[in-house]
C-alpha cells in the first residue's frame, strides 16, 4: 500500500500524505483536491501501454474518501462523542511544519494555532517542539472549539491529550535510621558526568556534595533544583555509587561519576495536576540543554526515570524528542530511559500471576524512543539470605528472574526490541494478597533527601534505579574510553549482555524474552576491555543510506589457534549500534532518516557469493529480506534489524569458525529519501565483534591480527 499511497501526495500542489496505517492513507489537502482530482480524472480516462486504467494500482484501492474527523486525528484516542463543549482540555496539536518546511508556512500555522488556542480560551501563546517534518503544539482548548478542530484548522494531521508524567517508581518508604557518615573519597580526575532529569536533588547531601558539578530546573514557578521529594536524590545516589551498600559498609564510599542534578518535573504529590501540563519533549530538550552547559564540556550521560503511559506503544511527541536528542545532528548523545513498571494495584500477589501480568504491562514512554537505552528490570535478590526474612514470606521472582515490577514491551514486527537491556530492580515477598513491595531484603539502597534529619540513605525498586544504574555503567565506560563516540560506547555495553538461566526458564519462547528482559543484564567488566580468551573488535564508520552501497569489514579469526582448539565451545557476538533521525509521521516504517543492518558470511559461502547477496540488499528498496548466511543465530536477522541496536551470537565450536569472515553494513531506506536536502545524509554507525573461549586457556588475543583499516581492539 504504501508505494500507491505515496503517490497521493503531490508537491506542485496542496496534497500532503499525512500517515498510512493499516492500508488507510490520510491525505490532508489545504485548499482543493487537485491533485488527487486530477488522478482519479486520469484513471477515468486515460490508459497505459498495457491498456489499463491510469494510476490504476493507486486509483483501485481506494473505497472511500471523506473528510477526517477528531477520532481520525486523534488515532482513536478519542471522537467528538466523547467531548464536553463545557470543559477545557489540554491538547498536542501536531501541525505541518518541521525544520525542512519553509519559515513562511511553519510562521503561518503557528498564528493560525495561536489564533485557535485564544478561540479556545488558551492565554498566552501555546508551547512548540519543532521536529522534522511537523511542528507540535501544546494548547488548552474549550470543548466546542477541539469538537470543530478539523475543519477550524485543516493543517493540524494529529491531535492527542496531553500527557500527565509519573516518576518510574513506587514511592519511598523505609527511610534508614539517623547514622553517622561514611567517608567519601575522589572520584576519577577524568570522571564523566551523569545528569539526572528528575524531580531535582539534595545538594547539601554530604554523599553528594562533593561530586555535584552543577543543578538547575527547567519547571516554571520552580526555579531552583532543591529536590523536595527525593525521587531526583535517589537517582543521583545510584548514578553515583551503583555499589552503595557495600560501601556503607565498608565505611567508604567511591563515586564513580560526578553529577548535574535537573529539575525536570515539578514536585510531584499524586503528580502533575490537569491544569498543569506540559510539552514534555520541549522540557526535556531544554532540562539536557541546561545540564550539558552546566558540565562544562564534561562528556555526559543523561538519565531519564520518569515517565508517562503509553498503551498503544505508538510514537509519542515525548520519545520523538528524545530520539531527536539522541541523535544531536548525527553525533549522537547517551540518554538512558527507564521502562516503566507495573502500576502497585496491579502487581502479581500470587505466584500463579507472575510473571503473566508483567506480560500484559506495556512499558511507558518515552522508553519506546529507539535511540534511547531503554533499561527494565530483573533481580538478583533472591537467593539463600532474602528467603523468608524476617515476617516476610519467600520472595516471588528467582535470581536472575524478571523483576516483579518490571513492565515489558507489546512487541511487533516494525518496532525494535525494548527494553534493550535490564538491570537490578528489586523483588517482592507477596502473601496474604498483598505484593509486599519494599522489602530491605529485597531493595536497593541509596542517597535520601531526608539527610537534615540524619536519615542519610533510603531503600529503592523498579526500574527507575536499574536505568540510573545503566547511566552509571555508561558513564564508566566513556571514562575508559575517551576516543569512542556514543554509538560505540551503546554498542559495547549491549555487547555485554547475556541472558540468565532463569530468564531461559521463565521465556522459552525468544519473542516473548526479547519483550521482557531485551539482550539481557549487562556486565561492565566484559564491555570494559578484552581478555587474552577474549578479543574485542570495535569499528566506528558512517554510511550514507541513499548511496545504497555497504560496507564490509573483514574479521581476522586466527586459524592456526582455532584448529588447535577445533572443540572447543566459542561464542561469537555481533553488535551493531547507531542512531537514527526521527520524523513525526505516522508511517513506522517511515519513521527513520534512513537504517543500518548487518550480516555475516555463512561457514559455506565464499567472499563473492557474500558480496553479491549484501549488494542485492543494499540496492534494494529496503523491504527485502535478508537470505540466511547459513548460521544460527539466536535472536535472528529479522528481530535484531528492527532496532538502531542489533544484537545477535552464535555459539558453535572453534573448527566452524576457522577462516577469517566478512561482515557487511548496510542500507535500508527511510524518509531522508523524499526530501532533496537530507538524500545523502550519512549515518555514523559502530560494530563491535567479540570471540569468547569462556574458560578455556586459550590466548587468542595475542594471535589475533588485528586490521587497521576495519576494527580496533579495546
Amino acid at each position: 500500500m504504501s508505494k500507491y499511497a505515496d503517490s497521493l501526495g503531490d508537491k506542485s500542489s496542496s496534497a500532503v500524505l499525512v500517515s498510512i496505517d493499516q492500508g488507510q492513507a490520510l491525505v490532508h489537502v489545504r485548499t482543493d483536491a487537485r491533485a488527487l482530482r486530477r488522478k482519479i480524472e486520469q484513471y477515468r480516462d486515460k490508459t497505459t501501454k498495457s491498456g489499463a486504467p491510469s494510476n490504476e494500482p493507486l486509483i483501485a484501492r481506494i473505497d472511500s474518501l471523506r473528510v477526517p474527523t477528531l477520532a481520525d486525528l486523534s488515532l482513536g484516542e478519542f471522537s467528538a462523542d466523547d467531548i464536553d463543549d463545557n470543559t477545557s482540555y489540554w491538547v498536542e496539536l501536531w501541525t505541518r511544519g518541521g525544520s525542512l518546511d519553509s519559515a513562511h508556512d511553519r510562521e503561518r500555522v503557528r498564528q493560525e494555532i495561536h489564533w485557535l488556542a485564544q478561540l479556545g480560551g488558551h492565554h498566552g501563546s501555546p508551547t512548540r517542539f519543532e521536529g522534522a517534518e511537523r511542528d507540535i503544539f501544546l494548547a488548552r482548548l474549550s470543548g466546542n472549539v477541539l469538537s470543530e478542530l478539523p475543519s477550524l484548522v485543516p493543517e493540524v494531521y494529529e491531535v492527542h491529550l496531553a500527557q500527565r508524567v509519573r516518576l518510574v517508581e513506587a514511592l519511598l518508604q523505609g527511610e534508614a535510621s539517623a547514622s553517622p557518615p561514611v567517608a567519601v573519597g575522589e572520584p576519577p580526575t577524568d570522571a564523566t558526568v551523569v545528569a539526572v532529569h528528575d524531580t531535582g536533588i539534595s545538594p547539601a547531601h554530604p554523599y553528594l556534595r562533593p561530586i555535584l558539578l552543577g543543578s538547575g530546573s527547567v519547571v516554571p514557578g520552580e526555579p531552583d533544583a532543591a529536590d523536595r521529594h527525593g525521587h531526583g536524590t535517589a537517582m543521583s545516589g545510584i548514578a553515583a555509587y551503583p555499589d552503595y551498600l557495600q560501601g556503607i559498609a565498608a565505611g567508604l564510599l567511591n563515586p564513580r561519576n560526578k553529577l548535574i542534578g535537573m529539575r525536570l518535573i515539578p514536585t510531584p504529590t499524586s503528580g502533575p495536576q490537569d491544569d498543569d501540563p506540559e510539552l514534555w519533549a520541549e522540557r526535556t530538550e531544554n532540562s539536557v540543554v541546561e545540564a550539558e552547559n552546566l558540565a562544562n564540556g564534561h562528556n555526559v550521560v543523561h538519565s531519564l526515570s520518569v515517565g508517562a503511559d503509553n498503551p498503544t506503544a505508538l510514537r509519542t511527541a515525548w520519545s520523538i524528542g528524545v530520539d531527536r536528542l539522541a541523535w544531536n545532528d548525527g553525533r549522537g548523545r547517551l540518554i538512558v530511559v527507564a521502562a516503566g513498571n507495573v502500576p502497585n494495584d496491579r502487581l502479581a500477589t500470587v505466584a500463579e500471576d507472575y510473571p503473566t501480568v508483567n506480560l500484559g504491562e506495556p512499558i511507558c514512554q518515552p522508553a519506546q524512543a529507539w535511540n534511547a537505552l531503554t533499561v527494565g528490570g530483573y533481580t538478583g535478590l533472591a537467593g539463600p539470605a532474602a528467603q523468608g526474612t524476617g515476617s516476610y514470606p519467600a520472595p516471588l521472582a528467582p535470581s536472575g528472574g524478571l523483576s516483579p515490577y518490571a513492565s515489558t514491551d507489546v512487541g511487533g514486527s516494525a518496532r525494535p526490541i525494548k527494553p534493550d537491556i535490564v538491570k537490578e530492580a528489586g523483588n517482592t515477598a507477596p502473601g496474604g494478597g498483598l505484593p509486599n513491595t519494599g522489602a530491605q531484603h529485597l531493595s536497593l539502597w541509596t542517597t535520601s533527601y531526608r539527610h537534615g534529619s540524619g536519615e542519610l540513605s533510603t531503600q529503592v525498586w523498579a526500574t527507575s534505579p536499574a536505568a540510573a544504574s545503566a547511566a552509571a555503567d555508561l558513564a564508566t565506560l566513556a571514562r575508559l574510553h575517551p576516543g569512542l563516540g556514543a554509538s560505540a560506547l551503546r554498542a559495547l555495553y549491549v555487547h555485554s549482555a547475556r541472558w540468565t538461566p532463569a530468564m531461559m526458564d521463565q521465556f522459552s519462547d525468544r519473542k516473548d524474552r526479547l519483550r521482557a528482559v531485551g539482550y539481557g543484564v549487562p556486565d561492565l567488566r566484559l564491555a570494559s576491555g578484552a581478555d587474552s580468551n577474549r578479543p574485542v573488535f570495535v569499528h566506528e564508520g558512517a554510511l550514507a543510506p541513499g548511496s545504497r552501497q555497504a560496507h564490509l569489514l573483514r574479521v581476522p579469526l586466527p586459524q592456526q589457534v582455532l584448529n588447535d582448539n577445533a572443540e572447543t565451545p566459542v561464542r561469537l557476538t555481533v553488535t551493531l549500534a547507531y542512531f537514527v533521525e526521527p520524523t513525526e509521521t505516522l508511517d513506522i516504517r517511515r519513521y527513520a532518516g534512513g537504517k543500518l543492518r548487518w550480516e555475516m558470511q555463512g561457514p559455506l559461502e565464499s567472499e563473492d557469493q557474500m558480496r553479491r547477496r549484501i549488494n542485492a540488499l543494499a540496492r534494494s528498496t529496503g523491504t527485502s529480506k535478508a537470505k540466511t548466511s547459513g548460521y544460527n543465530w539466536t535472536v535472528g536477522s529479522l528481530h535484531r534489524a528492527r532496532g538502531t541496536v542489533q544484537y545477535d551470537c552464535l555459539d558453535l565450536t572453534a573448527s566452524e569458525l576457522v577462516g577469517d569472515r566478512l561482515i557487511a553494513i548496510y542500507p535500508a531506506l527511510g524518509w531522508w529519501e523524499d526530501h532533496d536536502r537530507t538524500r545523502h545524509l550519512r549515518i555514523p554507525y559502530a560494530m563491535v565483534v567479540s570471540v569468547d573461549f569462556g574458560s578455556a586457556d586459550v590466548d587468542i588475543y595475542n594471535a589475533v591480527q588485528i586490521s587497521t583499516t576495519a576494527s580496533v581492539s579495546v
